[in-house]
């Protein structure tokens, strides 16, 4: 019975095989744009405040029709703008790997393409400075959701404009028993590939 079951779903992969692949066109994708920290409240009772920061990264999928869904790697280094009402020089620095996925809204004869997206995976959070040495390294939970529009420039190549909010778990530091809070909005300009 069980060798009847697998030899149904290879035969109906085989024979769906080539329609999936008709279907669905890989891509690869890169970004960079301006990010904007939340304050970040800690249960201390401070708030830190940061400057603006450049996002920047990466990703590969799978474009089919109306949708997309992709794997990405980000990267941004947020600097402290004050804590307390004081100037520091320490930062936070977030490198994120999501699992994306996106709808496209097609409209008839138009090269502009909006679609709304969200993202789930998890970020390392990683402390510099010497106002930070009691902070680890962390990977935490994240989640983002987004909207924007492709720009069709050529057969192959979009241009991308959009905004992503993006928002980690809690930071617990196991040291100091404190909570801090993250979260970032983020306007991104990329670039799109379909193969």
């Amino acid at each position: 019975m069980k060798r009847k079951l697998l030899l149904t779903v290879i035969v109906i992969g085989i024979f769906a095989a080539p329609s999936l692949a008709q279907a669905v066109t890989p891509y690869v994708s890169a970004n960079v744009g301006l990010g904007f920290p939340a304050n970040s409240s800690n249960s201390h009772g401070y708030v830190i405040s940061y400057k603006t920061s450049v996002p920047f990264g990466g990703a590969v999928g799978l474009k089919g029709d109306g949708y997309r869904v992709e794997a990405a790697l980000s990267y941004v280094n947020n600097h402290f703008d004050q804590v307390y009402g004081r100037s520091y020089n320490d930062s936070y620095s977030n490198f994120s790997y999501m699992a994306n996925a996106y709808y496209d809204y097609a409209i008839n004869d138009s090269t502009v393409t909006p679609y709304v997206m969200g993202g789930i995976g998890g970020v390392s959070i990683s402390p510099h400075g010497l106002d930070l040495n009691n902070y680890t390294t962390k990977s935490l939970f994240a989640w983002q959701i987004g909207a924007g529009i492709g720009v069709n420039v050529d057969k192959n190549v979009v241009v991308d404009l959009g905004y992503r909010y993006f928002k980690p778990s809690n930071y617990h530091n196991d040291i100091t028993g404190s909570i801090t809070t993250f979260a970032s909005s983020n306007i991104l300009l990329g670039v799109r590939y379909n193969f």
